[in-house]
């Protein structure tokens, strides 16, 4: 195996380093034996194949165990993954006609039960499942993404983490993925997956929320009524949004944002 064969994204970094290749013996083993028979064995040439395959699925390294929820909620114990909880208990839940399964997940564990045992206690989703992951843990971060179909992470600030691994991770397993930030720079870090992410049909959608997902529906809306009732293409779009309701303050996930990209060196304000 080469470095070559790989595009060195964040996760593969991390994934087809010496030092994690290292762990799984068998490929170790071969590809000494592949250097020893300079590739003329054609036996030899068929273990190695064998071994790259399995430690490219992960298998190897993995204790997924085999349930695939169609979507995992992570970082959900904080106040965004109480509104998140609150509109599934309200809204998605009783109102959406397909049934979908779903897990939550977040660094510590604990703290997520705590939420769900909080939000969902007494009802059919009290047991809902658990799972742990933290971006120092590639382990945990492979069994996350093999366990879901789609992943949303809201826990930010996004620009503070490595989330990009998990959404390589989730490029190489082909997991969709979504987040809800508002931040540009972290945007800006995402596109650098986005040619690998078309390559493998997966769907990544950062600031999916109110800072992007909604004016970017409400620009398609626009476009696609001028086309069809005026027969004239959207050259520009300039969105403006207030909320309204009750007058609350920032979370302090909100404000750890602000703080991020307030803070911030010289050439990631350029590019706010």
């Amino acid at each position: 195996m080469t470095r070559e064969d790989v595009p060195m994204t964040p996760f593969a970094k991390l994934y087809y380093s010496d030092e994690m290749v290292q762990k799984y013996q068998p490929l170790v083993t071969a590809i000494e034996l592949l250097t020893e028979t300079d590739g003329k064995d054609e036996q030899v040439q068929k273990d190695y194949d064998r071994h790259l395959k399995i430690y490219r699925s992960m298998d190897w390294c993995s204790n997924y165990e085999g349930k695939k929820y169609d979507i995992v909620f992570y970082g959900v114990s904080g106040y965004t993954g109480y509104l998140m909880m609150e509109y599934l208990k309200r809204v998605a839940l009783k109102k959406t006609p397909e049934h979908f399964t779903f897990a939550f997940a977040g660094r510590t564990p604990s703290k997520v039960e705590e939420m769900r045992d909080r939000e969902f206690g007494g009802t059919k989703w009290e047991d809902t499942p658990v799972m742990q992951m933290s971006y120092d843990d590639i382990y945990s971060v492979i069994d996350l993404c093999k366990s879901a179909k789609t992943i949303i992470n809201v826990a930010g600030p996004y620009m503070l983490t490595q989330g990009d691994v998990m959404i390589d991770c989730c490029i190489h397993l082909g997991v969709h993925y979504l987040d809800i930030s508002g931040e540009v720079p972290w945007s800006l870090r995402v596109l650098d997956l986005h040619e690998y992410a078309k390559e493998a049909g997966v769907h990544v959608v950062p600031s999916s929320a109110s800072a992007g997902g909604y004016p970017d529906l409400g620009v398609y809306l626009m476009a696609k009524k001028m086309r069809e009732e005026y027969g004239e293409e959207l050259r520009k779009a300039i969105c403006y949004q207030s909320g309204g309701g009750a007058a609350a303050g920032a979370s302090g996930g909100t404000l750890a944002t602000r703080s991020a990209m307030a803070t911030a060196g010289d050439d990631v304000r350029k590019k706010m």
